[in-house]
């Protein structure tokens, strides 16, 4: 306790006190991880909405040829986001040019042979050009469909069958997916955002107190002082994990207060994150945060220049999330203790899960949390190796 108190009054409390100063009067930084973890929240809630507007306002427009020799189609046509227009004349290339999605022509005879028992054919006419099209074509199948099969059914009643000669077996779908799971699916990309956030957020401060700081000759003023090593790596890894740590929380919070406004119920998402979910992934981003900062630092620290450090530590903030993406579609199993371990893929799986309301066990919160702080003590100490070497100041 004692050991505790004379570090955090001598010399680590005035350098603590100098990173901070430095990392959050930063304005240009500042802006950029206030800007980054405002804009995904309020994309992914105004393309939620979009998504659900336009598939509302999806209504295809049949335009129907000689409507009068087949008056139950008409009827039977109509709903299910299909709009029919009877009309007595036209030509269907002029029809889908203008207003309509699709033309179905009825022929002459159409009734007299339907009467027969027959087979009397529709003429279909389309535009593949056109990205309305193919929606309109399946409405009608599906329409279309559903009519001929009560049609066969009348006829093979009217013979004396029975309906069931030509379907042996009826197939039921039945869904048991429960709303976490489909919210899990929809949802599934919003882990990679809160973890992209990080290295945002963090991005320009790691540089600048790196990089930043040997070309302004003032991380040789540091090294003078003083105090180990692992100390100056540590207060610039807290500081830039505050900044970084700062952004996830402010977009989890923009996240989950914009969740009211999107239509969830209509993407089939049940929102379930409550209060101490909200607590526990913001808990769950501090180890990752400190992880993300001194990984930033140690290669901006390595790099040449300024501007390389900006270079790799910009790739460097793409790589971990297509890394996840690539994991997802490759359906691995990521279930497994050992993959909770794992930082990055145990975080983006524990997310996951508290976003759609689901509980994770607290021993793998805390196995895989504890993991991720031993990988940050490493780096620390690598780190403080590295600030000995006389090639660090000369890098240019």
């Amino acid at each position: 306790m004692n050991r505790l108190t004379e570090i955090l009054r001598g010399p680590t409390a005035a350098l603590l006190h100098k990173e901070f100063l430095e990392a959050w009067r930063d304005r240009r930084a500042l802006w950029m991880a206030v800007c980054f973890s405002l804009l995904f929240p309020a994309m992914l809630a105004g393309g939620s909405i979009f998504m659900v507007k336009k598939q509302a306002e999806e209504i295809s427009r049949l335009a129907l040829l000689g409507s009068a020799s087949a008056p139950l189609l008409e009827q039977r046509l109509r709903g299910g986001g299909l709009e029919v227009d009877a009309l007595a004349e036209g030509d269907p290339a002029e029809l889908l040019a203008g207003d309509y999605d699709i033309v179905l022509w009825v022929q002459e005879g159409f009734a007299e042979e339907y009467r027969n028992f027959g087979a009397p054919p529709l003429y279909l006419y389309i535009d593949s050009s056109s990205s309305s099209s193919p929606r309109a074509q399946r409405h009608l199948q599906e329409r279309l469909g559903a009519l001929q099969q009560l049609v066969v059914q009348q006829r093979v009643t009217a013979r004396g069958l029975a309906p069931q000669l030509l379907a042996p077996w009826r197939l039921e779908v039945r869904d048991v997916s429960t709303p976490s799971r489909r919210g899990a699916v929809l949802l599934a990309m919003v882990p990679g955002l809160l973890i992209l956030t990080l290295f945002v957020a963090s991005l320009a401060t790691s540089v600048d107190t790196s990089a930043g700081e040997r070309e302004r000759l003032s991380l040789e003023t540091l090294l003078l002082q003083p105090l180990p090593g692992w100390q100056v790596i540590l207060a610039k890894t807290l500081a830039v994990a505050s900044m970084g740590w700062a952004g996830a929380l402010l977009a989890l919070v923009a996240l989950v207060s914009l969740m009211p406004l999107m239509p969830l119920a209509e993407l089939g998402i049940q929102q379930a994150t409550t209060l101490s979910g909200v607590l526990t992934m913001g808990l769950l981003l501090l180890p990752l945060a400190l992880l993300v900062a001194v990984v930033q630092i140690l290669l901006a620290l390595r790099s040449g220049s300024f501007k390389d450090a900006q270079t790799q530590l910009s790739i460097l903030q793409v790589a971990p999330v297509l890394l996840l993406m690539m994991l997802d579609m490759s359906r691995v199993e990521l279930g497994g203790f050992f993959w909770q371990l794992v930082p990055l893929v145990g975080q983006q799986q524990w997310l996951k899960a508290l976003l759609v309301g689901e509980s994770v066990p607290a021993a793998t919160l805390l196995a895989g949390s504890a993991a991720t702080l031993l990988l940050v003590a490493v780096a620390i100490r690598l780190g403080a190796r590295a600030l000995q070497r006389e090639a660090l100041l000369s890098a240019a």
